[in-house]
């Protein structure tokens, strides 16, 4: 069988370990454009070693390599001067640049939490994991590469989030974005303490288990330095997807482990900046001329949920009151019929008669995308509309056009000129009518939001 290791990256770990791979069978490499392989390393002296290898599809993109810059540097510190901390790890056998590519010595596990018997105990043993990393001194040279460990958080936050600003600004300026960085910028917890080792993508998925206990915590790209709240409100949104205990435990199991006490309006402020660290990049690189990020229906669908919850946080937040839009009936015209069609043939004939797991999920896609045109053809134009309307009520001078008004509110929130209140209420009839749109496509994800804490 063929060997799915690139060939180059396969002759620079055999010469950096001494040892030739043996076997390999492939596994998941854990985010989307990652690849991975179990690998059976053989010594000269016969003597073999269990590891894994994972590499990045992404290698020649620049912009990629501080994220492996950083997940290198927590694994080689929690595998060599900070080995007996108590985080729970695959210890770190090598690091390739040139692949984006680590080897690893393999721990067993299962990283789907919904399977775990007994889901109390284990999140509890995770937690205990978050607060034992986050006990780590941060100003230590081993973990230089996160961050500078005298660097208050609250400074951190606000460049990134004025960096934020000026990229979305930059790049397909977006009213919805740019009211919850508004809020952001203006809302910046104090600093309670000097800055922690974080995870970076703390949740369900994102830790191997066995039984009752954490087998190792991985997928660390996103580690950095800063305020121990935010690994706690990662969970939180990672829960919008992956279901997880109840968050009141997992804030009393994080008080018991850590000593630190729970601030829940600083872990909601990090659940809203924890939001905009992956969209306002990610919709920087999907407004470039001739981008493809996000043009799916997975894409499409986790995008419109994240516009949901990001503008309905900022009016929870700022205490504003926001209502509904109407959404008009509109009965099929001839075109839907279509429709109707392409996804029956996908749901019946398309999707069982896939002949591989890729096949079968691109045509999941597909219906994805379709259920988006059906709704779009028989209510985009009405809701363009309507949309457009409401800009130029509040915005008189606005453009004529959709996309030029849209840029026109975003630069006017961004500049403070224009009620701040009455931007919301707009993203906010904004995304509901988004949401209508993708609503049969997207299930749960249509109505997702936080567990109500006290």
């Amino acid at each position: 069988m063929a060997s799915a290791i690139p060939p180059a990256l396969r002759a620079e770990v055999e010469q950096d370990t001494g040892c030739v791979i043996a076997a390999e069978q492939a596994r998941g490499g854990g985010g989307a454009s990652r690849q991975g392989a179990e690998v059976t390393l053989r010594a000269p002296d016969g003597a073999e070693r269990h590891c894994y290898l994972a590499w990045d599809g992404r290698a020649g993109d620049p912009s990629r390599l501080p994220y492996f810059e950083r997940e290198t540097a927590i694994l080689r510190a929690l595998s060599g001067p900070f080995a007996q901390s108590g985080v729970r790890i695959a210890p770190l056998v090598g690091a390739y640049p040139s692949h984006l590519a680590l080897l690893s010595a393999f721990v067993p596990g299962n990283d789907r939490f919904p399977q775990a018997e007994d889901k109390d105990a284990l999140a509890t043993d995770f937690i205990g994991q978050l607060a034992a990393l986050h006990r780590l001194d941060a100003r230590d040279p081993a973990f230089a590469a996160l961050g500078d460990g005298n660097e208050p958080s609250a400074r951190r936050i606000r460049e990134n989030v004025a960096q934020w600003q000026r990229m979305n600004l930059a790049a397909g300026a977006d009213p919805v974005l740019q009211v919850a960085l508004a809020w952001l910028a203006r809302n910046v917890p104090e600093d309670r303490g000097p800055a922690v080792v974080l995870h970076g993508d703390a949740g369900p998925g994102n830790f191997l288990y066995r039984g009752s206990e954490v087998a190792a915590l991985i997928d660390w790209e996103l580690t950095h330095l800063g305020d121990p709240m935010e690994d706690l409100a990662q969970i939180w949104v990672r829960s919008l997807i992956q279901p997880f205990v109840p968050m009141a435990r997992v804030f009393a199991a994080y008080e018991a482990a850590s000593g630190r006490p729970v601030e829940l309006d600083r872990v909601k402020y990090h659940r809203l900046y924890f939001q905009l660290s992956f969209t306002a990049p990610s919709t920087a690189l999907a407004s470039a001329e001739g981008s493809s990020v996000g043009a799916t229906g997975t894409g499409l669908m986790f995008g419109t949920m994240h516009k949901r919850v990001i503008v309905r946080s900022v009016a929870e937040l700022a205490g504003i009151a926001v209502t509904d839009p109407e959404i008009p009936e509109v009965k099929p015209d001839w075109t839907d019929r279509y429709f109707a069609t392409a996804l029956r043939d996908l749901k019946d004939d398309i999707v069982p008669a896939a002949g591989n797991q890729r096949a079968s999920a691109k045509a999941k896609e597909l219906a994805r995308l379709v259920k988006f045109w059906r709704r779009r053809a028989s209510h985009g134009g009405q809701f363009d509309a309507a949309e457009l309307a409401e800009i130029r009520a509040l915005m008189p001078t606005a453009p004529d056009s959709l996309g030029a008004a849209r840029a026109a509110l975003a630069e006017a929130i961004a500049a403070d000129a224009v009620d701040f209140a009455a931007a919301v209420q707009l993203c906010h009839n904004r995304v509901t009518r988004e949401t209508f749109v993708m609503a049969e496509a997207m299930g749960a994800l249509a109505t997702t939001w936080y567990e109500d804490i006290a």
